[in-house]
């Protein structure tokens, strides 16, 4: 026979998970750089943030690894590199015109 907690238990230890994930979500969101910085985010824009920020450090990463000047998007204010800006798409280049196409000219 199996046997089930009270239901003030159950409620006790979901509120207990619903408070971890609100705050885990917002130590996320304080780590995750954005323009204004205290713009609010929700759960989703800040799961696509901080995947857009790691995707940008994995790049600067890479191109520091390979000994080039890494190239970063341009948010337009005072020559600051972006980490909000998207790597694939958000570009002027075109299509001829991509990132890897920087990376192994010669301009650097």
């Amino acid at each position: 026979m199996k046997l089930t907690p009270p239901p003030e238990v159950k409620l006790g230890r979901e509120r207990w998970r619903q408070q971890n994930v609100i705050g885990a979500f917002a130590e996320l969101r304080r780590l995750v750089p954005t323009h204004p910085p205290d713009k609010k985010l929700s759960k989703s824009q800040i799961l696509s943030h901080a995947l857009r920020y790691i995707h940008f450090l994995d790049r600067l990463l890479m191109d520091q690894d390979l000994g080039r000047v890494p190239w970063v998007p341009w948010d337009g204010q005072q020559g600051t590199p972006s980490p909000n800006s998207s790597w694939e798409g958000d570009s002027d280049l075109g299509e001829e015109g991509s990132l890897q196409d920087l990376r192994t000219s010669d301009s650097f």
